[in-house]
C-alpha cells in the first residue's frame, strides 16, 4: 500500500474532503476535540490557521489522511495533532506513513529531535499505533469532552 501513498501540504480546496474522514462524533473527538460533529470546513480553517505544516495523505491521489503541528519548538519539538485516517484505510500502513511523514518534515524543516503527540485513553487503536512507532507516555492530563464525560488524554513522544 504504501508505494501508492505519497503527502502534500493540504489547501482549503480540501478541506471538505477533510471533513467527511471522521465518521462519528468520537472519531471526531480523537481528532480535534473542541470541534463540534459533524466537521465543517470553517471549524477546520479556524484550526489549521493556528497550526503548522497541515498535510494531507494521498493514496492514487484521494486524501486518505490529514494531520499537522500545533506546536512547533525548532532544534527541540514538534507536536503532532487532527490526526485522522479515512475508515477505509485503516490497518493498512496509512496512519503509520502519516505519522513518519510528520517526523520528517519536524526533522527537515525544523531541526527537532522529538516528536509529541497526545492520544486518549479510550482511543485503542490510537495507543496500539503510536506505541508500535516508539511513542513513550510522558505525562496524563485530566481532560473532558462536551459532555463533561472524563477522559485521560496521554502525552508520548519518540525520540528521534
Amino acid at each position: 500500500m504504501s508505494e501508492n501513498l505519497s503527502y502534500v501540504k493540504a489547501k482549503s480546496v480540501d478541506f471538505e474532503e477533510i471533513c467527511k474522514l471522521p465518521q462519528d462524533a468520537e472519531e471526531l473527538f480523537y481528532m480535534f476535540p473542541k470541534a463540534i460533529y459533524p466537521l465543517t470546513s470553517s471549524q477546520l480553517e479556524s484550526a489549521v490557521k493556528n497550526r503548522f505544516d497541515s498535510t494531507v495523505i494521498l493514496h492514487d491521489n484521494v486524501i486518505v489522511g490529514f494531520a499537522n503541528f500545533y506546536e512547533v519548538n525548532p532544534n527541540k519539538y514538534c507536536s503532532v495533532g487532527n490526526v485522522i485516517v479515512n475508515s477505509n484505510f485503516r490497518n493498512k500502513g496509512v496512519g503509520e506513513f502519516l505519522i513518519k511523514t510528520m517526523e520528517k518534515i519536524g526533522i527537515e524543516k525544523y531541526n527537532v529531535s522529538e516528536i509529541h503527540l497526545s492520544c486518549f485513553n479510550t482511543n485503542l487503536k490510537g495507543i496500539l499505533l503510536y506505541t508500535k512507532l516508539g511513542y513513550k507516555p510522558y505525562e496524563v492530563e485530566k481532560r473532558f469532552d462536551q459532555n463533561n464525560k472524563l477522559f485521560a488524554l496521554i502525552k508520548m513522544k519518540r525520540i528521534l
